[in-house]
């Protein structure tokens, strides 16, 4: 429970510092009040393919990436034509930094990782997109980047099924699970 206590009070002071609203800690944005936010947004095709629809926090859909070889999540802003972050008006970068360092850390925790690597290359999708990977020692690249190195191993459903239970207990008051 400390341990708990202590991670939110860094992620609060770390939101403070970017001037943006705290992100589990009482203020809450919904995506009505946000221009420019639509209903539905337009996935690229590529991310379609490769990835399991998990969920909404305010800005991001978030995906899995369907390679059991990692727990690797991908944060897509719910913008048009945007492949940049400095594309993105002050307050949808900070709301970015502000999802991406708090799933990081409730990932870091529930999946008990060695290393985090968080990036948003975007050489082959060019839709805007932040992964958030898991890494173990023990994992099937370690230390190597994951890119490339081993093929796609897709989940199977009760693999999925402990992965969004195990998000379920994390991810609470500023997401929106979707069904699947």
């Amino acid at each position: 429970m400390v341990r708990r206590e202590a991670s939110g009070v860094r992620r609060y002071a770390a939101v403070l510092s970017l001037g943006a609203p705290s992100f589990g800690m009482g203020a809450k944005l919904k995506n009505d009040d946000q221009a420019g936010v639509r209903a539905v947004f337009a996935l690229d095709p590529r991310l379609q393919q490769d990835t399991l629809p998990i969920g909404d926090f305010p800005l991001c859909r978030l995906l899995l990436s369907n390679d059991s070889n990692y727990p690797w999540f991908i944060l897509v802003p719910r913008r048009d034509d945007i492949s940049e972050i400095f594309q993105l008006d002050v307050a949808d970068q900070q709301q970015l930094w502000q999802e991406t360092t708090a799933l990081a850390e409730m990932l870091k925790d529930s999946f008990d990782a060695d290393k985090l690597n968080v990036a948003a290359l975007g050489n082959v999708v060019s839709q805007l997109h932040m992964h958030v990977i898991v890494r173990k020692r023990e994992d099937a690249a370690w230390p190597a980047p994951v890119w490339g190195k081993h093929p796609a191993k897709p989940y199977g459903s009760e693999q999925i099924a402990l992965i969004r239970e195990r998000l379920r207990l994390v991810l609470t008051d500023d997401f929106t699970f979707l069904e699947g």
